[in-house]
């Protein structure tokens, strides 16, 4: 007698078990199944080792810690930001150094594989005629020290987020 197959579903098709099988065939051409493998499988040996990310308590120690040309850079952005807004207070939150204002407003900046970038919010979406040559994903801005953002831009946007903070803010006071 023939073994029956085994039906994953009850559907006339079997879609299910067919792409069970599939991936089975696919695992197994690969040679990624432990079980089908006639050498030991050690979990250690399928998993890279990942040196846990340090992040920095405070904007200074961030900085510091990037190369040469990309501090500069987000020393003159920070340094930007705080001169058009003085009343504003660095900060890291959630690994990302920024600048809070007392009205609610945060800008974010940082660094990242192949550049810097500024984290804007929604604000970002305004000057988009002005960032032609810079990279928006989504709410945020990718710049190189090679190609910084303009100090005029960097001000105009910093005054947007504190105009924006502080139309949120009358919106929930109205609210109430």
């Amino acid at each position: 007698m023939l073994p029956r197959p085994m039906l994953f579903c009850c559907s006339a098709t079997g879609a299910v078990a067919q792409l069970v099988e599939r991936d089975i065939r696919i695992v197994e051409a690969r040679g990624s199944n432990p079980l089908s493998s006639t050498s030991p499988f050690l979990l250690e040996d399928s998993v890279a080792p990942t040196a846990r990310r340090r992040t920095a308590t405070t904007v200074a120690t961030y900085i510091a810690a990037l190369p040469a040309d990309q501090a500069r850079s987000l020393r003159r952005l920070r340094d930007t930001i705080l001169a058009t807004a003085p009343g504003g207070v660095t900060e890291v939150s959630y690994g990302v150094p920024g600048i809070r204002f007392p009205n609610g407003g945060r800008l974010h900046f940082g660094s990242r594989r192949g550049g810097l970038s500024l984290y804007a919010g929604h604000v970002s979406a305004l000057f988009a005629h002005e960032l032609t040559g810079f990279t928006i994903a989504g709410t945020t801005i990718h710049f190189t020290p090679d190609h910084e953002l303009p100090i005029a831009l960097i001000k105009r946007i910093t005054r947007a987020v504190l105009a924006r903070a502080d139309e949120r803010a009358a919106k929930a006071k109205k609210k109430r």
